[in-house]
């Protein structure tokens, strides 16, 4: 058996700043290393490659739960063994929050090894609209039909980490609210790197330069929702890749733009109220005025019939001309995306 080590296992959940952790510590896999702390690469090895995000290597190890949990423990003892003086490992798998058998990979390691998750958790009713336009609209094409089928399960902060609470003590478990208010420096990064304690300030690591895996504007992919001739998979990112390369930042969403009402949204909340309360008085103890903030009126717009087509209209225009430079226009006039 190899040295005692933590493992810090960023869990998640998907759409509460995990691409901006990744980019972050794959861009410090160097000054993190420094500091004890190994960050794998994507295939959870040593070496060159990208590294910090572990979504596929778990998908692919938590669809067989016996094989992937001794695959998992294999790899940890190879890195082990390799950086001897490491006091940390890092791994960060969004989608394992969600996993019901994802608690499972870990078993054996929380026995020879401090295992520490690390669970960032949203509004439900940002959550699963988030998780709508990042996944689920690429293979469905009725919102309401969804909605009626996941709320309630979905980003149901409660089962999560009851699931996890089988494997990992409670007190081994960091939960943080994914909302600016309550983020170190209003920040994801900022926040996620004061969990690692380190010495070193923030300002010491490299910083991504944008925003990573922003959303598109709900017009936009309202034109595509459930196209399978555009979208493989809920997977599939192609489009999204497309629309960056000819149009930039332009369609990127605004956070206060909504397909829902917000009565509509405080009934997604209400569905999930016995739940919030219960993550209240357990990990959040000292806060009396509700797991998150509450929704008001003003808090977002939801564009009407004619503004929606008004934009949709501009995006096709955009994308119309925007291949047309892509044609014709010589590879270092058109290097710099149309903003």
């Amino acid at each position: 058996m190899s040295e005692r080590r933590k493992i810090i296992v960023h869990i998640g959940a998907g759409k509460t700043g995990s691409s901006a952790i990744q980019s972050f510590l794959d861009l410090n896999v160097d000054a993190l290393r420094k500091e004890g702390i190994v960050v794998p690469t994507n295939d959870l090895g040593l070496g060159g490659g990208a590294c910090g995000n572990h979504v596929r290597m778990m998908k692919d190890l938590v669809a067989t739960p016996a094989e992937g949990r001794a695959a998992l423990e294999a790899a940890i003892k190879t890195i082990c063994d390799a950086a001897t003086d490491a006091t940390t490992i890092l791994l960060s798998a969004e989608n394992l929050a969600s996993y019901a058998a994802g608690p499972s990979l870990f078993e054996g390691l929380a026995k020879d090894h401090d295992v520490e998750a690390i669970l960032y958790i949203r509004r439900q009713d940002e959550f699963v609209l988030s998780a709508w336009q990042q996944w689920n609209a690429k293979v469905q094409d009725d919102l309401l039909a969804w909605l009626i089928a996941v709320v309630g399960s979905l980003g149901n902060w409660h089962i999560y980490l009851t699931n996890w609470e089988k494997v990992i003590p409670r007190d081994k478990i960091k939960v943080r609210i994914f909302d600016r208010q309550q983020l170190e420096g209003g920040d994801v990064i900022a926040d996620f790197f004061k969990l690692l304690g380190l010495s070193k300030p923030l300002e010491a690591f490299a910083r991504p330069e944008k925003e990573a895996n922003p959303s598109f504007a709900d017009a936009i992919m309202d034109l595509v929702k459930g196209n399978r001739r555009i979208f493989r998979d809920a997977h599939d990112n192609r489009f999204q890749d497309f629309v960056n390369d000819v149009t930039g930042d332009r369609y990127v969403k605004n956070s206060r733009e909504s397909m829902l009402t917000s009565a509509q949204r405080r009934a997604i909340v209400a569905r999930y109220a016995a739940s919030n309360l219960w993550v209240q008085r357990v990990y959040f103890p000292d806060k009396t005025d509700g797991l998150f903030r509450p929704i008001h009126d003003d808090d977002y717009v939801q564009p009407d019939t004619k503004t929606t087509m008004q934009r949709q209209l501009s995006f096709i225009v955009s994308i119309v001309f925007g291949l047309y430079r892509w044609r014709k226009e010589p590879k270092k006039k058109r290097g710099k995306k149309e903003g």
